[in-house]
């Protein structure tokens, strides 16, 4: 576990420069309202370790992977502490023909 400047237990960087790999999974989930689905969520990123494993066993050459993203509005809810700085709500792209939302 990382601290911030203030000597306050922050979270641990994953990484995210592992050499490229012949295939991807993006999963992007929206939290709908309430505490329930929020516990949910809760509960899949403290497994996420666990879940891995039980996938990546199968290829102990492939170099199972996951880059986990909050957004600041679920990061708000989960009470994970104070927001880090750099971490905003999303903000809307449009380049070309292309669309982020």
């Amino acid at each position: 576990m990382l601290s911030d400047p203030a000597g306050d237990p922050g979270s641990e960087p994953q990484a995210v420069l592992s050499p490229l790999t012949g295939a991807a999974i993006f999963l992007v989930a929206v939290v709908s309202g309430g505490q329930e689905p929020v516990s949910t969520v809760r509960g899949l990123f403290g497994d996420m370790p666990a879940l891995v494993r039980a996938v990546g066993f199968r290829d102990p050459d492939g170099f199972l992977t996951c880059v986990t993203g909050i957004g600041a509005g679920l990061w708000d809810r989960l009470g994970s502490g104070p927001r880090p700085a750099a971490l905003h709500p999303f903000r809307e792209i449009r380049a070309g023909g292309r669309h982020a939302v």
